[in-house]
């Protein structure tokens, strides 16, 4: 009862308070999915870092370190130093700015604005079929946080139906604006809380994290607790695929552009490079080492007959209810911040992209803002339903990211080299298949380690972007053409 208790004062108190207040200053759909321009670098800076923290650093990364005997241990972490050491600084100081200054308001757009309208509706329609993918495993995460409040008292398919109603209600009230704000808080404690938890746990094992590493010792195991045990499957299986995808995927991604576009100015953007990457870094490192620690005691985790909850398992063991209640808190404040964003993110471009253009009469601001909030709620049930289904959070990250990265690649070379638009729909239908297979019907003959979609799925998308560009010709990329007209006006 206790962790409950603190779970709804803190949410139902924040949530209220800042909904109230961005509720006041909505004005219309614009200002519900991009806070009509008025966040500070703080609040940019931490919607950005919590954007892709969710079940990326958190459930995903616990489920791979407790999985034995081909989990990553500790080499798990180096997805979220990664991606605060590489996404967070290259995006806020360079794409994010990049593109603000194509004056759009979704990524759709800026595709149509780079390769025309088919690409903008292509991608409105295909896009978003990878982000709810992520929505899905971060209601799986917020499922085991309610989990782990009943006390395991409630069956796992009802925790995740609450899941769903609780990241509506994050954004009901005020949207982006309100989510931005309740961010500030939520980076405190996500850090804060779940490393108090992480200090009090080693307190409360029998033998102390010591005890855990000599039943690794014993185990053969011994690289599971060393974070720089860079085995294939560390290097291979989440190093490099962070690299990758972090910054090819994820900036694929509207939800990360909400924020550039709620920013104040590009300087508002740019001040929390340092600070977010570091927050971003570091979110990952307790849920890693708790689930390492949950890998070494199958008989209370349950960890080698389902590692998505060994965590849960462990900390409902060992912990008091008071710090309980405060991880439970940090770890939805990183999953409510990626999904409520997320559902906002496809919303707002289903609102903007698919439905708006359709729409016979333009429908007034009140109007606007109740259709925006329906949306997201038909995208959060439509994301809860075959939630209940997913069985492997990692493998579902992978394959979205991998239906996301041709997109981000042609982007790129859109903006910074030429613009053609039949090398770019050959790259994209292409890649997709490549995708498709990998995922489905893997190769007998492809390595154990390159069994990840997005590895063909990167070759094909980047080979084919260079030659077919090379070869053909074409205009001069989007940053080029803006620059030219600037100097021209």
């Amino acid at each position: 009862m206790v962790p409950i208790i603190i779970t709804i004062i803190y949410f139902v108190f924040f949530s209220l308070l800042f909904g109230m207040r961005s509720r006041k200053k909505l004005d219309d759909s614009k200002s519900f999915f991009t806070a009509a321009g008025q966040m500070s670098w703080l609040a940019v800076m931490c919607t950005f870092t919590l954007s892709p923290l969710g079940g990326g650093h958190t459930s995903s990364l616990w489920e791979a370190s407790a999985t034995i005997p081909r989990g990553l241990g500790m080499g798990a972490a180096w997805w979220g130093i990664f991606s605060g050491g590489l996404m967070v600084p290259i995006f806020l100081l360079w794409f994010g700015p990049m593109f603000r200054r194509l004056k759009v308001q979704t990524f759709p757009q800026a595709l149509g604005k780079i390769f025309g309208p088919k690409m903008k509706i292509w991608d409105s329609c295909v896009a978003p079929a990878g982000w709810l993918g992520i929505t899905m495993s971060e209601l799986l995460g917020i499922s085991t946080a309610v989990y782990v409040l009943s006390g395991a008292a409630i069956p796992f398919p009802v925790c995740v139906l609450i899941a769903g109603i609780l990241n509506i209600l994050y954004i009901l009230f005020g949207g982006l604006l309100q989510a931005s704000q309740m961010n500030i808080v939520n980076a405190i404690v996500l850090i804060v809380g779940s490393f108090f938890a992480v200090f009090w746990l080693g307190g409360s094992l029998p033998a102390g994290f010591q005890g855990i590493q000599e039943i690794f010792d014993g185990m053969g195991n011994s690289g599971y607790t060393n974070l720089f045990n860079f085995t294939p499957a560390v290097i291979w299986g989440q190093m490099v695929p962070c690299a990758i995808l972090c910054v090819f995927s994820v900036s694929s991604e509207h939800v990360m552009y909400q924020p550039m576009l709620g920013a104040k100015s590009v300087k508002e953007i740019r001040k929390g490079a340092l600070s977010g990457g570091i927050i971003n870094a570091m979110a990952c490192i307790p849920f890693v080492i708790m689930g390492v620690t949950a890998a070494a005691l199958p008989a209370e985790t349950g960890s080698d007959v389902n590692p998505f909850l060994a965590l849960p398992n462990l900390v409902m063991h060992y912990l008091p209810s008071p710090v309980i209640g405060i991880l439970m808190v940090a770890l939805l404040c990183a999953l409510l911040s990626t999904s409520s964003g997320l559902v906002m993110s496809i919303s707002h471009v289903i609102n903007d992209d698919l439905l708006r253009p359709v729409l016979k009469g333009k429908p007034d601001a009140k109007q606007q803002i109740w259709i925006t909030r329906i949306i997201c709620i038909i995208i959060t049930a439509v994301a809860a339903i075959p939630a209940l289904r997913v069985e492997t959070i990692l493998t579902l990250f992978f394959w979205c990211f991998s239906l996301s990265l041709p997109i981000f690649v042609n982007y790129l070379i859109g903006m910074w080299w030429k613009i053609n638009r039949t090398a770019a729909w050959i790259n994209l239908i292409l890649s997709m298949v490549v995708n498709f297979w990998w995922t489905f019907a893997v190769p007998s003959w492809c390595p154990p380690d390159f069994t990840f979609s997005f590895y063909p799925v990167f070759v094909v998308t980047v080979v084919l972007g260079i030659v077919l560009n090379l070869v053909m010709p074409g205009e001069k990329g989007m940053l080029r053409q803006i620059k030219d007209a600037e100097m021209a006006a």
